[in-house]
């Protein structure tokens, strides 16, 4: 498995995504719901995933892709499986917030091991990227620099999250967030669930928790915390909990 290859290519296709929103933010879109009137799916969204895709099925035509807006493309031979967030913060993106992604990360079919993953924010002009045992970055300015969390003895620990479009599942996450607030002065809440991920392994937050988030907000995101040397609780199954921290 060439590793550096396959970050290649997770880099690649989430610049060009990413550079598909940052041509239509705060442009005409089109709009239209999912799952709830509150789970919104945009034209840029579909042309974003689009390019992403193809991108990947021209350099890696025998892996399997998965995504957010499209079926998955499923290969029985696949030794890869690719997962797809084109645009992670879409309500932010239909409200001309700047925190917005494009998420694309890697697994070994085989092990279900997570190998490269890349996030790329256009407007916030950030990229990260990490690959399975080599360490996570963030692009700043043209500057890669190696991400290591939080300091462990910061005194003031802020929590990030998101909350599910579902009321009772947002009553319940109240509740978890209650019982946690007591270790943490204040809480973020910036919508886009890679973003907050990334943001730990940055060490601008200090810890993560969200439920009822699908694998494509983290199949990128994950890693990279990981590989900034933190613990991550990935969901076991749909509707658990995601978790970063020290």
């Amino acid at each position: 498995m060439d590793l550096d290859e396959l970050l290649q290519v997770a880099l690649d296709a989430a610049n060009l995504g990413a550079t598909e929103l940052k041509q239509r933010y705060r442009g005409p879109l089109e709009i239209s719901s999912k799952t709830s009137p509150e789970d919104h799916v945009t034209d840029a969204d579909l042309a974003s995933e689009t390019l992403v895709r193809a991108l990947i099925h021209e350099r890696r035509p025998h892996d399997s892709i998965t995504g957010e807006e499209f079926a998955g493309h499923e290969n029985a031979d696949a030794k890869v499986r690719w997962s797809i967030d084109p645009l992670d913060g879409t309500v932010n993106f239909t409200r001309g917030f700047p925190n917005f992604c494009t998420s694309v990360g890697a697994a070994d079919v085989e092990t279900g091991e997570w190998l490269v993953g890349a996030v790329v924010a256009p407007i916030l002009d950030l990229t990260y990227y990490a690959k399975r045992g080599h360490g996570s970055f963030v692009i700043r300015n043209g500057q890669h620099t190696r991400l290591t969390g939080p300091p462990a003895d910061r005194a003031t620990k802020i929590l990030a999250t998101g909350f599910s479009y579902s009321a009772e599942k947002r009553i319940a996450q109240f509740d978890d967030i209650a019982r946690m607030m007591p270790n943490f002065v204040d809480l973020r809440r910036m919508g886009a669930a890679a973003l907050d991920m990334c943001a730990v392994a940055e060490g601008a937050i200090d810890a993560y928790y969200e439920r009822d988030i699908k694998e494509y907000d983290w199949a990128a995101a994950a890693l990279i915390a990981e590989e900034a040397g933190l613990t991550v609780q990935r969901p076991a199954f749909v509707g658990d909990l995601c978790h970063v921290r020290l």
